[in-house]
This record gives structure tokens, C-alpha cells and sequence, in this order.
């Protein structure tokens, strides 16, 4: 076997949280690419709806869920609605996070050591 065989992600479906924009996005692009079928998850409606857009311009077939990720009790309905659609997932990308634009801390050395 060769490893594009070996790798092939053809007819995979892929649920991506977070997958609306950023890094999420790009990872629907990726796999879109390898002819995955996508469900991309976000809570705003109208940045799904663009991303799917986006998507299907790359050929790609897209189920979006719109939800809050951080309300547990939402999880299982997104979840039927992308096993309803598509029968399976066989790849989740958990990528869906927020960020509190904290700076980072800076980690002094020791005195008499190198960095």
C-alpha cells in the first residue's frame, strides 16, 4: 500500500468546532482538500453561513451547527444533527476556545544560568 493510499480521507466526515474562521477554517480548507465531508461548528450564524460559502467554493460538502460550545447541554443536539446528515464521524477537530487577551508571562532566567 502507498501512503496516499494509506492517508486517503476520502467520503471521512469531519467535525470541526471553532470552525468558522481562523484556525478552524483553515483546517476545514485542509481537509476539504483531502475530500472530507465537513460540519463546522460556531456561534455566530452569519460566520458559519460565510465560511460554508467559502467551503462549497472549494467543493466541498458543508453542514454547519450554529451553538455555544461552553453550554454543555447543546453538545448532544450538535452532535445528532451531524450524525442525521452524514451517518458517522470519523474525525473531530476540538478546536473551538476563547481567548482572554491576557499578555503572556515572562519567564526570567536564573541568575548564572544561559536562556
Amino acid at each position: 500500500m502507498n501512503v496516499k493510499a494509506l492517508f486517503d480521507l476520502t467520503g471521512k466526515v469531519a467535525l470541526i468546532t471553532g470552525g468558522s474562521r481562523g484556525l478552524g477554517l483553515q483546517m476545514a480548507e485542509a481537509l476539504a482538500e483531502m475530500g472530507v465531508k465537513l460540519a463546522i461548528t460556531a456561534r455566530k450564524p452569519n460566520q458559519l453561513d460565510q465560511a460554508a460559502a467559502h467551503l462549497r467554493g472549494l467543493g466541498a460538502e458543508v453542514l454547519t451547527v450554529a451553538g455555544d460550545l461552553s453550554r454543555f447541554e447543546t453538545i448532544p443536539e450538535m452532535v445528532g444533527r451531524v450524525l442525521e446528515r452524514f451517518g458517522d464521524i470519523d474525525i473531530l477537530v476540538n478546536n473551538a476556545g476563547a481567548t482572554w487577551g491576557a499578555p503572556p508571562r515572562t519567564i526570567q532566567p536564573k541568575p548564572g544560568t544561559r536562556s
